[in-house]
């Protein structure tokens, strides 16, 4: 299980780092609501809209794989800002109300701004957690709701934190 857990928690750190390396050139335009047929996630973070939804086309992705025959669910959005925001799920098969923090077995949420070198998570820190509720799920996609505080994992006790309310996300699976 430790093995998943360090997994899930260095391709969040590895996919974070890959977005978070872009620049931010311009403020983020108004977008029209997601495609129904594509992978997004929104939110707002510290009260400021957040969506994967640029220009019309969603620049969020999900996978679902079973390293060790464990589910591994996976969904990453960034926004035109560069800001992103994971959903990491170890295990989660069905639908249902789902508490993600410290204690959780893999499962993390976490919020990167576009500076980098610093990622708001659920995973190592106390006071940090949220609620994420799966609507719907099948082999194809996922989707459903979410909310959290995040804390810098390596500065759990001088860092702030970020909170991450109204979020929605919808994953379908890259095979």
């Amino acid at each position: 299980m430790k093995t998943i857990q360090n997994l899930a928690k260095s391709t969040v750190v590895a996919l974070t780092i890959l977005f978070s390396s872009c620049s931010k050139d311009s403020a983020p335009l108004p977008t029209p609501a997601p495609a129904a047929s594509k992978s997004f996630i929104t939110a707002k973070v510290e009260g400021v809209d957040f969506t994967t939804n640029i220009f019309g086309a969603s620049s969020a992705s999900a996978s679902r794989s079973q390293p060790d025959g464990i589910d591994l669910i996976q969904i990453l959005g960034t926004e035109l800002s560069a800001n992103s925001i994971a959903i990491t799920l170890i295990g989660v098969t069905t639908t249902g109300t789902y508490t993600i923090d410290p204690s959780t077995d893999g499962s993390v949420l976490a919020y990167t701004p576009s500076s980098g070198g610093i990622s708001f998570g659920t995973g190592g820190c106390a006071g940090s957690g949220g609620t994420l509720v799966v609507t719907y799920i099948d082999n194809k996609k996922i989707e459903g709701t979410f909310s959290f505080v995040g804390k810098d994992v390596d500065h759990c006790e001088t860092a702030g934190t970020k909170t991450i309310t109204n979020g929605s996300f919808r994953g379908v699976f890259v095979n």
